[in-house]
């Protein structure tokens, strides 16, 4: 694994959703050059998918905040509707 893929690695969690998509868009294009040497591809592809792992927890995430807040809402707690 390169050091730039290290450093993405080290703070993906940090990472918002967007910039991690962003990130994953950068691989893609290195990766699809078709100048990046073979090594340097599968380093790519295990960043790409730690990225894209990241990506889906978030998703997940709010996705559960959002199920939170509707089923409170269709019980009629309307407290989270105030914030």
């Amino acid at each position: 694994m390169n050091s730039a893929d290290e450093d993405v690695l080290k703070k993906d969690e940090d990472l918002s959703f967007e910039e991690s998509i962003s990130q994953l868009e950068n691989l893609v294009s290195k990766m699809e050059s078709g100048d990046t040497p073979l090594e340097s591809l599968v380093s790519h592809y295990q960043t790409g998918m730690k990225l894209l792992q990241s990506c889906r927890g978030k998703i997940e995430s709010a996705e559960l905040k959002i199920q939170e807040v509707s089923s409170k809402v269709d019980y009629g707690d309307d407290s989270l509707l105030k914030k």
